[in-house]
């Protein structure tokens, strides 16, 4: 918080308009992310050695 007051003060804005500018900053960067995040594990395994019992979900057709 002292760095945030700090660099408000040199940029001569308020410290809430600092933390509207770093909060707009971050929105911006998450919407330039994948928004498929499952997208970001291709290549990083294999499905193989997966069975149909390692998903946690029931069997749909035991009651």
């Amino acid at each position: 918080m002292k760095r945030a007051k700090i660099k408000a003060v040199e940029d001569e804005i308020s410290l809430k308009e600092l933390i509207i500018r770093a909060l707009e900053n971050e929105i911006g960067k998450v919407k330039e992310k994948n928004d498929a995040p499952w997208e970001d594990l291709k290549g990083k395994g294999t499905t193989g050695a997966l069975r149909p019992n390692d998903s946690g979900f029931k069997n749909q057709n035991s009651k």
